[in-house]
């Protein structure tokens, strides 16, 4: 098995640093800190980051196909333009359930947004998983914990999926033209409960890396035969997301988070909600981007 060991970056210190992603366009990884309600950009070379504020919490970015990006706000999917700071609402999501907020979101090679919501305080079944194509959204999966990874094979035939508190990694079948989604079955079982699968991506080899909330540890598994086949390891016990990117998309970008951890852990892990990365030799695929309608 494979061991790598990411190096933090020292600075932001985040309270839940999430929703890591690669844009070629810019040349530079965004996230975002959830409870601060900032997004930030990171370049990998000089290592230098920016952030601003929003008037909400971000669940998620994603860049588009023109160079914004599209944010899951609390309530709502909105595009950004982070040098103008312009941000604007594009569609309501649950605005009648105001104790729900969005999360994790990625998009398929469509430039369809999948994005999932999440009870504010992870308190029940309260979320679900949605699919916005830019003109109407649609509700794939119903009854959803802590939606969180997701992410698509190379063939674009296959959908994998993390509900956090599920403990385990998902697949269905994929319909690219019709973004539907089939035959739901589980491929990997987390039987140890003390710690939950968070982001996700996957490399050109077709290998799934997912952030290990309370492990410390990025996992890299074969989605096929469900072996772990390598760990990241990372100074800080809240892992929650990764992204390939760089010149040679072998650089994993991680973000951790400090919430929850006690004054004891915070001695123990200083570098808690800071930004990681690591050059694992391994080529990753970008996360795809969101189609602009002409009308947005």
């Amino acid at each position: 098995m494979k061991i790598w060991q990411a190096v933090s970056l020292n600075n932001p210190e985040s309270i839940l640093g999430e929703a890591a992603i690669w844009s070629s366009h810019h040349n530079l990884f965004f996230y975002v800190d959830i409870e601060a309600q900032k997004v930030g950009k990171l370049d990998p070379v000089t290592k230098i980051t920016k952030e601003q504020k929003l008037p909400e919490k971000i669940g998620t970015v994603v860049p588009t196909n023109d160079g914004r990006l599209i944010l899951g706000l609390e309530n709502s999917i909105s595009i950004y333009d982070f040098d103008s700071d312009k941000l604007e609402e594009l569609i309501k999501i649950e605005p009648e359930i105001p104790t729900n907020r969005s999360n994790d979101g990625k998009c398929d090679a469509a430039g369809r947004l999948w994005i999932g919501t999440m009870n504010k305080d992870a308190i029940g079944a309260a979320g679900a998983l949605y699919c916005f194509d830019g003109i109407e959204i649609k509700k794939m999966i119903p009854d959803r914990k802590v939606s969180n990874g997701i992410c698509w094979n190379i063939d674009n035939n296959t959908m994998y999926y993390i509900d956090s508190f599920d403990y385990n990694i998902k697949k269905y079948d994929f319909d690219l033209i019709k973004g539907n989604i089939s035959n739901e079955s589980i491929l990997i079982e987390m039987n140890d409960r003390s710690f939950t699968q968070d982001g996700m991506t996957i490399d050109s080899e077709g290998m799934l890396w997912v952030a290990m909330w309370g492990k410390g540890c990025v996992n890299r598994y074969n989605p096929y035969s469900g072996e772990l086949l390598g760990i990241v390891k990372v100074n800080a016990p809240n892992v929650s997301s990764c992204a390939f990117g760089g010149t040679d998309m072998t650089v994993l970008l991680i973000t951790t988070s400090s919430m929850g951890l006690s004054e004891k852990q915070l001695k123990e892990f200083p570098e808690s909600g800071t930004l990681f990365l690591v050059d694992v030799a391994i080529k990753g695929t970008e996360m795809n981007s969101f189609k602009i309608h002409n009308k947005i």
